[in-house]
């Protein structure tokens, strides 16, 4: 079990994922893995994200951000943090849309050799070496990020067969500064260990046990979604409430609307799920320290008992969370126009 916070690398995580996400699973973590190998070659190379646009989209004047809306949101696994002030909004969409025509059996495209081809000349020896070697020592060959997801991705493409035996030796070479994603599962992690079983996303008694602390925390506020969003939000999203007046001395941004409606509801839910979990994990990591897990997924509903404090724990997070969000999108979605317009005026 991992603390929250806790920098890993998933050795038995990624080809569980990929075994359990028949359809998308490894594009998904292909995709993640691109991403971050762009955006640490990047910081070494700063004309690598013109070359990419000058490459790859030589003679495009228009790029679609809901490929990136589409790809963040298919899953919570392998959606990356990115960074201000950098490229990295053009360099996943550079991944996505190479992955998805690599996997796309109508597009005649190898734009993939681009990834490999970036490999063999800026770091040449991961590029020639053999990572199958039993021989070859990791921790000696991956000194940077680069090189660390240069190396995930061959073993992705060169040697999928080999998985089991390369991902261990990937993790001993694994730094903390190369920050996998593994916050996304650490939460989810500690439920399984604590609840002694796979896979509690897919397990229809964890399920109705958030869900059902989901409802009761709007049940207790006498609210469900929809009032959320008419009510209690848009002052949020306005600057109106008093919960935020300490912001606007330091800096407090304004968003007049909501993005789609449906698509605000759906947000709303999934946060306020994670939100409980949150707060599940949390009530439940004293039993948990103490090896006395009074809490089963067979007696919660008799002996969970959730009181006023965590229905505001649940509750008050979970609003600034979605506020949060939905202005981290606007900032994400405006990096990416200002990444595309440079790229554009310099080709």
């Amino acid at each position: 079990m991992n603390n929250l916070g806790e920098q890993y690398f998933p050795v038995a995580f990624i080809p569980e994922y990929i075994h359990n996400h028949p359809n998308f699973g490894i594009k998904r973590i292909l995709t993640y893995t691109v991403f971050r190998f762009f955006s640490f070659a990047g910081k070494e190379d700063a004309a690598l994200a013109q070359h990419l646009k000058n490459t790859l989209f030589p003679c495009e004047d228009t790029f679609d951000f809901s490929l990136i809306e589409r790809y963040l949101s298919e899953d919570m696994f392998f959606a990356p943090a990115l960074e201000t002030r950098s490229f990295d909004p053009f360099f996943l969409y550079t991944a996505i849309c190479m992955v998805e025509d690599f996997f796309d059996d109508t597009v005649a495209s190898d734009e993939l050799s681009v990834v490999d081809n970036l490999i063999f000349s800026l770091y040449p020896v991961l590029g020639s070496a053999s990572l199958d070697d039993d021989g070859l020592e990791f921790e000696t060959l991956l000194q940077s990020g680069a090189e660390f997801y240069g190396a995930l991705y061959l073993a992705l493409t060169r040697y999928p067969s080999s998985l089991g035996k390369l991902l261990p030796k990937l993790g001993t070479a694994y730094r903390e500064d190369f920050h996998f994603t593994c916050e996304d599962f650490i939460l989810y992690d500690f439920m399984e260990e604590y609840f002694e079983t796979e896979h509690c996303l897919t397990n229809s008694d964890f399920l109705e046990l958030i869900d059902t602390l989901v409802q009761a925390t709007l049940n207790y506020y006498d609210t469900d979604f929809d009032r959320l969003l008419t009510t209690e939000i848009p002052p949020m999203l306005q600057g109106t409430s008093s919960r935020f007046a300490p912001m606007k001395r330091y800096g407090c941004m304004t968003v007049s609307y909501l993005p789609d409606r449906d698509a605000s509801l759906s947000m709303l839910e999934e946060i306020f799920r994670y939100t409980a979990a949150y707060e599940l994990r949390n009530h439940l990591f004293d039993y948990h320290l103490d090896e006395d897990k009074l809490i089963t997924l067979a007696n919660w509903k008799e002996k969970l008992k959730w009181h006023y404090v965590q229905y505001s724990h649940v509750l008050e997070p979970a609003l600034d969370f979605f506020y949060g969000t939905v202005l981290s999108q606007k900032l994400l979605k405006y990096s990416f126009e200002e990444n595309i317009t440079e790229l554009s005026e310099n080709t």
